[in-house]
């Protein structure tokens, strides 16, 4: 866990770096160790679990869907996620804290950890890495 921890804090780090690059290009190198890294330790969250607390905050997911803005498009907002599962839809609120802008309607692929629920009982993810 201490090392999901890690991983998660360090991709935060670098996407809230924006991208600089040193002179010597280490700094994309290290971005793209970290991003592998991720996406090797995430598991397919499944909104049956989340919804009924099955999934522990803080656990490296990644999730599939569709995005709905929800305060807006870019870094730092949130967007609503409806995915395809086995027992129908499900929907997650992401908070974007990747360098990607999301659009309406666009089909995504997030990365990041699970946070349990919100206010309104709605599962959350913090994305990280979003494609």
């Amino acid at each position: 866990m201490k090392k999901a921890s890690l991983l998660l804090a360090t991709a935060l780090l670098l996407a809230a770096c924006g991208g600089e690059q040193a002179e010597d290009g280490q700094s994309t190198e290290v971005e793209q160790e970290t991003e592998e890294g991720l996406k090797d330790q995430a598991v397919e969250i499944d909104f049956v679990a989340a919804n009924d607390d099955s999934v522990p905050a803080g656990t490296i997911v990644k999730a599939e869907g569709v995005a709905s803005p929800i305060t807006g498009t870019e870094i730092g907002d949130e967007f609503l996620l409806t995915t395809q599962e086995s027992e129908g839809e499900g929907a997650y609120v992401v908070s974007n804290n990747s360098s990607v802008d999301v659009q309406d309607g666009q089909e995504v692929t997030v990365y990041g950890s699970f946070d349990g629920k919100t206010e309104s009982g709605s599962p959350k993810i913090t994305a990280t890495i979003i494609e």
